[in-house]
């Protein structure tokens, strides 16, 4: 990719525009308009119109061309491929695999087709998408994670957008199971297998106590319960912020969840991992 200049008919004037040689399209940073194209195929769209391959050297010029883009962009194919191309960078932000990509788009398509956003913020829209593909193909991500990647859209508007899309597409997107999460929260803090197993089955014995914390808060609290047991040293030596951070969740949350769990320990926490005297070991709330 490298800059150059042109004339925009949009906007009627010379404009600074994205030069993609991969593509062979010429984009207007000023409004988003593909002044030359070359199209190719997509499985995505109808009629094989134009994709617009953007490449990671550019994601801030994206980020400011999406805003103007779609309030002036007239031709709604071209409008639609090059939100694509933000949730590809979005994706590939976040590692996701080819399979949640393109089902988020295919969400996006039948958002766009309802127009449904119109008016609204297309990041938060695309989050959303992102975030209900995950969840769907069983590969679930907290707002927290996507909202890094939503240039700018908070947590707020994305989970707003979410809730929208499931009625208007009548998406029964899954509630994350915090066994799904589990795996990955703890190798955030390198936590051997072992102890990885008896965070997950300390999580299912959990749901037998009557404990009313989100999913995630308990998963943080066991977390800090079996890092305080375990026999190895660096995980022993993990703090309350350390999990909680790794959870995605707040201190104060922890504490609340752990306090509440502190007394079940006994009946949650598996007998083959620690011992019944060795539960002394848990710091008392």
């Amino acid at each position: 990719m490298e800059n150059d200049s042109g004339f925009c008919s949009d906007c009627k004037a010379y404009t600074d525009v994205v030069l993609d040689h991969r593509s062979g399209d010429t984009i207007c940073t000023e409004c988003g308009l593909v002044l030359e194209e070359r199209a190719r195929s997509d499985p995505i769209t109808d009629n094989g119109v134009l994709t617009v391959n953007i490449s990671n050297d550019n994601k801030k010029a994206v980020s400011s061309v999406l805003p103007r883009l779609h309030k002036t962009l007239r031709n709604p194919d071209k409008s639609l491929h090059i939100a694509f191309e933000s949730l590809g960078v979005m994706a590939d932000g976040l590692a996701l695999v080819a399979t949640i990509r393109d089902h988020a788009k295919e969400l996006y398509k039948k958002a766009d087709n309802r127009k449904f956003c119109r008016g609204r913020n297309c990041d938060a829209i695309m989050a959303a998408c992102l975030f209900l593909a995950c969840q769907e193909k069983g590969f679930p991500r907290t707002l927290k994670e996507i909202s890094t990647v939503a240039n700018g859209a908070s947590r707020k508007e994305i989970s707003r957008m979410k809730e929208l899309l499931k009625k208007i597409l009548e998406v029964d997107s899954k509630t994350t199971n915090v066994g799904d999460l589990s795996r990955r929260c703890c190798s955030r803090i390198g936590m051997a297998n072992q102890d990885m197993k008896a965070v997950l089955e300390t999580l299912n014995k959990s749901e037998e106590v009557d404990v009313r914390r989100s999913p995630q808060s308990t998963l943080a609290a066991v977390m800090y319960m079996i890092a305080q047991l375990s026999n190895d040293k660096s995980t022993r030596d993990l703090t309350l912020q350390d999990v909680s951070q790794a959870a995605d969740v707040a201190v104060a949350t922890t504490e609340k969840a752990y306090k509440d769990l502190y007394p079940y320990a006994s009946r949650i926490i598996p007998n083959w991992f620690v011992k019944l005297e060795d539960l002394k070991k848990l710091c008392v709330p």
